[in-house]
């Protein structure tokens, strides 16, 4: 007798993130370049979340990215690499995937574009992959 291992497809769930933008400006007396987050007005969207654990998906994964934490969200708001996510939650505001009182922070590292057979825009897909948590990034 032959056992068949079965993967699901991952199991969406209709959230909300915030997602953070990064501010550049110029130092006018050093001519530097400084960069800083905004995490504390970040844009609130609506979203789906698709838990993605690299060894439990049918996505593949090489083995760089075997022990990292994935998430996938799918979201009509388009947004870039150079943005970050996190404070992922339900609609009632209970947190996904992190400590209640110190939300984890991504990096957006992917963002794909879904489209259907008519050639339709269905949603945009953004990879986030672990970053610190608030409390980390504080310090």
């Amino acid at each position: 007798m032959v056992a068949v291992v079965m993967q699901l497809m991952p199991k969406t769930y209709p959230s909300l993130i915030d997602v953070y933008t990064q501010s550049v400006r110029i130092d006018p007396r050093t001519n530097e370049t400084i960069r800083e987050w905004n995490y504390l007005d970040p844009e609130t969207v609506r979203c789906n979340v698709v838990a993605l654990k690299p060894k439990e998906t049918l996505e593949i994964f090489g083995k760089l990215y075997e022990n990292k934490k994935f998430i996938k969200i799918e979201t009509a708001t388009k947004f870039d690499l150079s943005q970050q996510a996190g404070n992922i939650r339900s609609r009632r505001s209970a947190p996904y995937f992190q400590p209640y009182d110190d939300p984890y922070v991504f990096n957006i590292s992917n963002v794909n574009t879904q489209i259907d057979q008519l050639g339709n825009i269905v949603c945009f897909e953004l990879y986030l992959e672990y970053f610190r948590t608030m409390s980390e990034i504080a310090r």
